[in-house]
């Protein structure tokens, strides 16, 4: 039989998970190529045009990848599958050996397809699109139901994790934060991309270096998500977090 073989962008670690259930937590990363979402803010979108990830990608099996990872520095407990979307593919047999080799494996999806294989991961996450990407359509809305009955219906409770950028998709979180259970519910500050706010130029800031800037503008937006809410009972046991990845290291790839 012929061994699978994936479209990976990249592998890097050990670095620290920056948002969700993983966050704060020492990391390696596979990021897969491909996704069927087109995010207005997506911060990788190499690993999701089709033109970027043909000549970017690399075609690896679960060998390639033991070996890249065993390469890596460090030792962390975790590895995160991320994309693109990574359930997309069938990647069964890496997680299967990826535990063999006794790292825990960690999967994060918008939830608009669900694969077998995810009931098997030790954390799953879903990260559904609020309006501020373009994505919060009927259809994503009816392929995210399907996808959390058919977790439940594995056995699974995912972590759910929504990004925030304004009032609008605040209030959309609310209502899937409200209407479907999780093992754990998380809000993630929406990271300004360039030319949004201050982060390429700014008067009042002219001598500031832009990614010192991009860190002001996260902090703004917490600040602003924080107050919102921890005054809202309906959001009682959300965690608030920005990406802390950008915290310390900007816009810089790969960490």
């Amino acid at each position: 039989m012929t061994e699978p073989r994936w479209p990976v962008i990249e592998v890097f670690g050990p670095t620290v998970q920056g948002e969700g259930a993983e966050a704060g937590l020492p990391c390696y990363f596979i990021r897969f190529g491909g996704c069927d979402y087109r995010c207005k803010w997506c911060d990788s979108m190499y690993a999701v045009e089709p033109a970027e990830v043909r000549a970017n990608a690399q075609s690896l099996g679960v060998a390639d990848l033991i070996s890249l990872l065993t390469g890596l520095e460090g030792n962390p407990e975790w590895i995160v599958l991320s994309g693109g979307n990574p359930a997309l593919l069938e990647l069964g047999t890496l997680v299967h050996n990826l535990q063999v080799a006794e790292f825990k494996v960690a999967v994060e999806t918008q939830g608009s397809r669900w694969r077998p294989w995810l009931a098997g991961v030790d954390r799953l996450t879903v990260s559904p699109k609020p309006p501020s990407s373009g994505m919060a359509t009927a259809g994503h809305a009816l392929a995210l139901s399907r996808f959390l009955t058919a977790a439940n219906d594995a056995g699974v409770e995912p972590a759910l994790k929504i990004v925030v950028a304004d009032a609008e998709d605040l209030e959309w979180a609310k209502g899937i934060l409200t209407t479907y259970r999780a093992a754990e519910k998380h809000l993630s500050v929406c990271t300004p991309q360039p030319g949004e706010g201050h982060w390429e130029s700014t008067a009042a800031l002219e001598h500031q270096p832009p990614e010192s800037i991009l860190r002001l503008e996260v902090a703004d937006r917490y600040r602003w998500l924080c107050e919102q809410v921890a005054a809202d009972p309906d959001l009682a046991g959300v965690r608030v977090l920005p990406q802390l990845h950008v915290i310390a290291w900007g816009s810089a790839r790969g960490v």
